[in-house]
C-alpha cells in the first residue's frame, strides 16, 4: 500500500515539474504574447459573431479556470482597453455566475447526485476543493476572501464558491466575501498585466517560490511514509 502510494506521490511530482518547467511559456503566451495566432482566431472568431469586445472580455471572465486571470491580460494586451475598463469589466464578468453557483449547490446538489455521472462529478469536486480549501475552513469569511483573491489555477471564485458550501459559509456573507476576492485579485492581475515583462518575472518568481515551498513538503511526505 505505501509502495502504491509512493508511486502516485511521484507522478505527481514529476507531472507537477514538467508544469512548472513550461510555466514560463505558458504564463509569457498568456500575458506578453496573448497576441498569438490561436488567440488572435478565437478573437477573430467571436468578432465575426458580432460580439463586442466588451462582450468577450465578460465572457471570458465568466468561465472556470480563466476567470477574470486571462479577462484582464486579454484585454489590456489584446483589445488595448484601458485598465479601469478591462477591471470593472472583468470583475462584472467574474461575478456574474456566483450567486447562481452558490444556489444550485445550496438547492440542487441533493437532486444532482441521484445521477450517476453526477454523483461521481461532484465527490471528485468536493474532495478536491476540501484539500483546497483548508484556509477557508480555518479563518472562515477571511478565509474566503484569501482564497478567491489569489489568482492562482486551484483558486478562484468558482473554486471558492464550491469551498463556501462545503464549509457552510451562508449564501449572502459568501457572495459578499467572493465578490471582496474577486475585487482584490483584479488589483493584483492589472497591476502585473500593466507591469509587462516585470510583471511576468514577479509572478514567475512568486511561483516559483511556492513550488520550491511544494518540494519541500513532498519530500517530508515520503520520508514520514
Amino acid at each position: 500500500m505505501k509502495n502504491f502510494k509512493s508511486q502516485i506521490s511521484y507522478k505527481k511530482f514529476l507531472i507537477l515539474l514538467l508544469l512548472f518547467i513550461l510555466l514560463p511559456t505558458i504564463i509569457f503566451c498568456k500575458t506578453e504574447n496573448i497576441k498569438s495566432e490561436k488567440q488572435k482566431e478565437v478573437a477573430k472568431f467571436l468578432e465575426k459573431k458580432s460580439f463586442s469586445d466588451e462582450v468577450i472580455v465578460i465572457s471570458i471572465a465568466t468561465l472556470p479556470i480563466f476567470e477574470l486571470r486571462l479577462a484582464i491580460p486579454f484585454a489590456i494586451n489584446h483589445y488595448k482597453m484601458g485598465w479601469k475598463k478591462s477591471y470593472l469589466l472583468a470583475i462584472l464578468g467574474n461575478f456574474l455566475p456566483i450567486p447562481f453557483i452558490l444556489l444550485i449547490l445550496k438547492y440542487g446538489v441533493n437532486f444532482l447526485m441521484r445521477i450517476a455521472f453526477f454523483r461521481k462529478f461532484f465527490e471528485w469536486l468536493f474532495a478536491r476543493t476540501r484539500k483546497k480549501g483548508k484556509l477557508i475552513k480555518k479563518y472562515e469569511e477571511l478565509g474566503l476572501i484569501l482564497f478567491v483573491m489569489i489568482p492562482l489555477p486551484i483558486t478562484g471564485a468558482w473554486t471558492g464558491s464550491v469551498a463556501a458550501y462545503l464549509f457552510g459559509i451562508k449564501f449572502v456573507p459568501s457572495l459578499i466575501c467572493i465578490f471582496i476576492g474577486i475585487c482584490c485579485a483584479g488589483i493584483i492581475v492589472t497591476i502585473f498585466s500593466l507591469l509587462g515583462i516585470l510583471g511576468l518575472i514577479i509572478a514567475l518568481t512568486v511561483l516559483g517560490a511556492l513550488f520550491i515551498i511544494w518540494i519541500i513538503r513532498f519530500i517530508q511526505r515520503l520520508k514520514i511514509s
